[in-house]
């Protein structure tokens, strides 16, 4: 992997301790977990219409260096890409050590005008 192809910087979002609100009810903490170089490889938007509101999907695929830190990504984290937060969906070793893809994808719906 080429060195000078790192030209995103993606921060990976981790699930810490749920804490609770007013109404005694579970909240999720995302925390960062770190901030890392990245080729983006692959982008895929793709739209729908289901039960009468657009449903808009970006699929992206990112290529990061292989560290100890990075070989821990799953899909239980979460991807923050150009002020954009990605759902990841797969994180592969690429050969041997040499990197880490991951697969992310962001939704967003816009309500049909009536």
């Amino acid at each position: 992997m080429r060195l000078g192809r790192l030209n995103k910087r993606i921060t990976i979002r981790r699930a810490a301790a749920p804490t609770r609100n007013a109404m005694n009810e579970p909240v999720e903490v995302w925390t960062d977990f770190g901030s890392f170089m990245a080729e983006q490889v692959q982008q895929r938007p793709t739209e729908s219409w289901k039960a009468g509101q657009t449903a808009a999907q970006s699929e992206r695929v990112w290529r990061v260096r292989w560290t100890a830190r990075t070989a821990t990504i799953s899909p239980l984290d979460r991807l923050i890409c150009d002020g954009r937060e990605f759902e990841i969906t797969a994180a592969s070793e690429m050969g041997r050590r040499a990197g880490v893809e991951i697969v992310g994808i962001a939704f967003s719906e816009k309500g049909a005008a009536a």
